[in-house]
C-alpha cells in the first residue's frame, strides 16, 4: 500500500474516533481509499472548503482553506491578526496574497513529519488543524 493511501487510511480512521471532528465533518471513516495528495472537507459553501495536504518529498503536511472567491478571502485577510491568533498553536500560517494574479487563494498552515515514525501525532494535528481552519472560516459569517 502506499503511503499517501496508508496516511489518509489513517487519518480518516483517527479523525472518526475524534467526537469533536464528527460533530462537525461527519465521519470519516467510510470515505473510499485516497491515493493523491490532498483531501477536501465541505463546509457546504462553493467558495471555500478546508483541505489537508501531505508532501512526502518536502517532508511536511498542511492543513488550509481553499478559496475560489477573491472577494471572501480577502474579507478573511482583513481579519489576519486575530485569524493568525486562532491558528498560532498549529504553527506558522501562510497567505497568499489577496491580490495575486492566480484564480484561486490559500490560507495555510503546516507541520514537518517523520514519515517513517508513528503518524498519530500527525492526525492529531491535522485533525486539530481542521478544525481550527472550520473556526476560522465561520468567520465570514
Amino acid at each position: 500500500m502506499s503511503l499517501r493511501r496508508s496516511f489518509w487510511n489513517g487519518l480518516y480512521e483517527y479523525a472518526a474516533t475524534r467526537a469533536d471532528f464528527v460533530d462537525v465533518y461527519g465521519d470519516p471513516s467510510g470515505r473510499k481509499t485516497n491515493s493523491d495528495t490532498w483531501t477536501s472537507f465541505g463546509v457546504g459553501s462553493e467558495i471555500c472548503h478546508p483541505d489537508g495536504t501531505l508532501n512526502i518529498r518536502g517532508g511536511y503536511i498542511a492543513v488550509d482553506l481553499y478559496f475560489t472567491d477573491a472577494f471572501q478571502y480577502s474579507k478573511l485577510y482583513g481579519m489576519k491578526d486575530s485569524i493568525e491568533r486562532i491558528l498560532s498553536d498549529l504553527g506558522e500560517v501562510i497567505w497568499d496574497e489577496p491580490d495575486a494574479d492566480k484564480k484561486n487563494r490559500h490560507l495555510w498552515v503546516r507541520r514537518g513529519v517523520d514519515f517513517s515514525g508513528d503518524m498519530t501525532e500527525a492526525y492529531r494535528w491535522m485533525t486539530d488543524g481542521l478544525l481550527a481552519m472550520r473556526n476560522v472560516y465561520e468567520l465570514l459569517g
